[in-house]
């Protein structure tokens, strides 16, 4: 089925950023060990649940707890809407409870609606912003200068300074769903929400269907991030809808390295970087969380507004530079915990992007970025 292009209305739920997320883990001290390694930071603790933030003006950007199905879960993205009014939009979706976040850091109220297979929407209001100061945010582990090219060579005197720790997170950039519904959900984002297409995919072996949307949130003339999350259409073995992964913001590229090298380090699984991928532009650097879950660093990625149109192109590289993408990189990284998943572990290559033939020198076809 073919995606229909869409247009922000001010009848729908407007949101303005993307917040945090929620996740369920069974050994919720070795994720903790792992989130920090990763470069989030403990913020507080209520009970089961532990609060992580980055420095950036969300009080907490990953949320994770232990629940009663004794697997791993991703819980849901929860975005902030932008003022009451539109909370209170959100509040009358159809299935939707709110409910308060007293105990959680900043505060504030939160509206949950439902999605099929377990996973839900959240939209947050209320909540007090952190403190920060933008031109003192960190560059994690080393004092930067500027850069020194061929023609051009004005960091004079002063050397570039790194030293060893991970790589500090900014803030949660987007997620993304294999999903069994897509053309249902879909249509639920973009008709409730001010969620709109920047670039859409099909495959040349699939005539009339598109097969992944990178999607982001219109804020006018206001930039925002060349996608906020994505969805991609499951294979037919798939069962039921799973998160590819979640990605987070760092400063530099110098950051990123410095914290692929602490990962590596500290003996957590590298599962596809460092490289440049295509649509977005970003620098991506995948790993593998204690409970499998796909965590991505990025930085210098694209940031788009309404003078942006929508792309169409046929699903193809996914990277300009990097190492080969693994061939289970589609795959469902917690289905040690839930082998119906995918019982032939079948990977299904229909996923990337390719906007120009200059794009060819890369060899890696697989997946959502």
């Amino acid at each position: 089925m073919s995606i229909s292009d869409v247009k922000n209305d001010p009848a729908k739920v407007q949101l303005v950023r993307l917040a945090h997320v929620y996740f369920e883990h069974p050994d919720l001290e070795t994720f903790a060990r792992f989130a920090m390694d990763f470069g989030l930071v403990e913020v507080a603790r209520k009970g089961n649940t532990i609060y992580f933030r980055g420095y950036g003006k969300d009080p907490y950007v990953y949320v994770a707890s232990t629940g009663g199905k004794g697997k791993p879960q991703f819980l849901g993205p929860a975005f902030v809407a932008r003022d009451q009014e539109n909370f209170d939009k959100a509040a009358r979706i159809p299935g939707a409870i709110v409910k308060d976040l007293d105990d959680a850091p900043g505060g504030g109220k939160m509206v949950t609606i439902p999605r099929p297979n377990d996973t839900f929407m959240h939209i947050i209001y209320g909540q007090k912003e952190r403190d920060i100061d933008p031109t003192d945010a960190a560059v994690a582990s080393h004092s930067q200068g500027q850069f020194n090219t061929p023609f051009d060579k004005p960091r004079q005197n002063r050397s570039q300074t790194c030293q060893e720790g991970p790589a500090v997170v900014h803030k949660l950039g987007h997620f993304g769903y294999v999903c069994k519904e897509f053309d249902e959900e879909v249509d639920f984002y973009t008709s409730n929400f001010n969620i709109i297409h920047s670039d859409i995919l099909w495959h040349p072996k699939l005539a009339g269907i598109d097969v992944l949307t990178f999607m982001r949130l219109d804020l006018g003339k206001e930039y925002s991030d060349h996608h906020v999350m994505f969805l991609q259409r499951a294979p037919p073995e798939v069962k039921r809808t799973y998160l590819h992964h979640t990605s987070y913001e760092v400063a530099d590229f110098d950051t990123q390295l410095i914290g692929h090298d602490w990962l590596a380090k500290r003996g957590w699984k590298s599962v596809w970087g460092v490289g440049r991928h295509i649509l977005g532009s970003q620098i991506f650097d995948y790993w593998q969380d204690s409970s499998g879950f796909k965590m991505e660093h990025y930085s210098d990625g694209d940031v788009v507004n309404e003078d942006s149109p929508t792309g169409r192109q046929v699903a193809g590289a996914l990277s300009v530079w990097g190492p080969e993408i693994p061939k289970d990189f589609e795959l469902d990284g917690i289905d040690k915990y839930d082998k119906e998943l995918l019982p032939d572990a079948r990977v299904h290559r229909h996923a990337g992007a390719n906007k120009a033939s200059s794009h060819k020198i890369t060899k890696h076809v697989e997946g959502p970025g």
